[in-house]
């Protein structure tokens, strides 16, 4: 049996680059990639026995839908800031519903 590794299109990979330049300036940072979804975090906690984010924010890359786990208020505030570049990557990607 081969091991067939999931890669994204180029498009996509460029696409997200901008998503976590965006995220980034908001306050979180690159979590990882995982079954199509992608994971920011305003910061890192201990989750048993692995490193998870905290304030985290998910997003899909196959499709518009995202996950929102907010505590703090200054960054609940910068949720319009967030949904705009979340949609503007689903622009990008041509996903509209």
């Amino acid at each position: 049996m081969s091991a067939e590794t999931k890669v994204l299109p180029a498009s996509t990979r460029t696409n997200l680059e901008v998503l976590k330049h965006h995220m980034k300036k908001l306050g979180f940072k690159y979590y990882k990639e995982k079954d199509g979804w992608v994971t920011f975090g305003a910061r890192l906690m201990m989750n048993g026995e692995e490193v998870a984010p905290d304030d985290c924010i998910s997003i899909s890359v196959r499709f518009i839908d995202f996950h929102a786990d907010l505590w703090a208020f200054d960054l609940i505030s910068k949720l319009p800031e967030v949904k705009q570049a979340i949609l503007d990557f689903y622009e990008a990607e041509g996903i509209k519903e």
